[in-house]
């Protein structure tokens, strides 16, 4: 965070943390083919779990999995209620604003922290980041040409407090995803009050892949966690909601901190996963694009059943990049980005000093539990871990992958159960195909 000095100097488009600072790009550091694949929203692994093709157990926990707990399910009410509101028809007319994409761009972030935003990017929608088929196995034809990705911290405080796995993890997400949709729903409103095509996606409905764009916005890199981008201040702890328009904006570049060779060395969430199904090995060429895969089929039942808690966020919560932003913290932040050869002992470091535990003091919320309409105290009690020092790295453990061209089809509504051995495969072919593709790169 910036001093009170430097904020009253500081332009509002801005924001709060300094990402000027941080190194843009041209390219991502996740190399992105031209073979990448748009998908149906079928194929998400939350919504397999809905059609069954993760288990008759997930697929009976899915259906509880927001209001199980109760503050989860107030904000996910709330939440809900704003979808309607994320589309809608431009005005006729256009609005007199200035014909100047940077001035747009920045008046357009300005907003957004307005709105308490924590992070604002913007970036030019690639067409595979759209979902080709929507729930109901309709093509979506909507394509604009903007993205405005808006990141939501999570809370520093309360994470802290937590084990990352009990009852308020869910709600940690909630919190973040109805500030989100607030903030994307007001904003794409006033857009097309300016004029212009514009739609709000956030969590509760949504025709984009988020991930994805949050990296190409220069909001952060790809990390060993997976499908989540980790930003240089809020580390993995946030959520995001997105704006696409056709208003014309000035993209931003990628950025690059380091973070790659960081999560090579460290795999502190990999090591502290309750389900085991983060990669503890190298990446792997997935849907054309090389990522840490995660054995998503693992991580989404363990979310959706997890007994002792309400969802699961312990990889955001165990990550080195997880901190609130002391002077301490800060020195160590931009060592990390500055100089890789402090990579190790930093992590070391985080260990030593026990981040991850529970800090007793932050911990305010009710364990609680909704069953069969009555809010009761936990049945199966609460998830009270901290750190595994003990645990033994497994870099040849198999994790299964399961490429497009074996996810569900947009018109498949009945289950379709995952092959994990096909996956585990299919797994081991996604490592293969990056080694030749990079050596291949290097030869060439």
């Amino acid at each position: 965070m910036l001093s009170l000095f430097s904020r009253k100097k500081r332009p509002m488009h801005l924001g709060r943390y300094p990402m000027e600072k941080i190194r843009r790009v041209d390219k991502t550091t996740t190399l992105i083919t031209d073979q990448v694949k748009s998908v149906p929203k079928r194929a998400g692994f939350f919504v397999r779990a809905f059609y069954g093709d993760i288990g008759e157990r997930a697929g009976e926990e899915i259906k509880r999995f927001v209001t199980k707990y109760p503050l989860s399910a107030a904000m996910g009410r709330v939440h809900w209620k704003q979808v309607p509101l994320h589309r809608g028809k431009p005005a006729p007319t256009k609005a007199p604003i200035p014909n100047d994409p940077k001035a747009m761009s920045e008046h357009i972030k300005a907003l957004c922290h307005f709105l308490d935003a924590d992070l604002v990017g913007i970036c030019e929608m690639p067409d595979w980041a759209w979902f080709s088929h929507g729930m109901d196995g309709e093509p979506i034809t909507t394509r604009h040409k903007y993205a405005i990705v808006v990141a939501l911290d999570q809370g520093w405080d309360t994470m802290e407090g937590s084990s990352g796995d009990d009852w308020i993890s869910g709600a940690q997400s909630y919190r973040a995803y109805l500030k989100g949709s607030t903030i994307t729903t007001v904003t794409a409103d006033y857009i097309r009050r300016l004029g212009y095509e514009a739609q709000s996606h956030s969590n509760a409905d949504g025709d984009v892949q988020q991930v994805p764009l949050m990296l190409l916005a220069g909001l952060g890199e790809l990390s060993r966690i997976g499908e989540v981008i980790l930003n240089p201040f809020l580390g993995p702890r946030h959520k995001t909601a997105v704006i696409t328009t056709d208003l014309p904006l000035e993209p931003d570049k990628p950025i690059d901190f380091n973070l790659q060779n960081f999560c090579e060395k460290c795999q502190k969430c990999a090591r502290e996963c309750p389900a085991q199904a983060i990669p503890y090995g190298p990446k792997v060429l997935y849907n054309g694009y090389e990522i840490w895969k995660p054995d998503v089929g693992k991580c989404v039942t363990y979310r959706v059943t997890n007994q002792k808690g309400s969802a699961c966020g312990r990889c955001m919560k165990m990550c080195p990049w997880n901190k609130e932003g002391l002077m301490a913290h800060r020195i160590a932040m931009w060592m990390a980005i500055k100089w890789k050869w402090t990579h190790p002992l930093l992590i070391w470091l985080d260990d030593r000093m026990k981040y991850g535990v529970r800090n007793p003091v932050k911990r305010w919320w009710l364990d609680l539990e909704r069953v069969d309409d009555e809010v009761v105290r936990p049945v199966s009690g609460t998830n009270e871990g901290d750190l595994h020092l003990d645990r033994k790295q497994r870099s040849t453990r198999p994790l299964a992958v399961y490429p497009p061209e074996r996810l569900p089809r947009a018109d498949q509504m009945e289950a379709v159960p995952l092959d994990r051995k096909q996956g585990i495969a299919d797994g081991a072919e996604a490592e293969r195909k990056l080694r030749e593709l990079k050596s291949g790169q290097v030869g060439g």
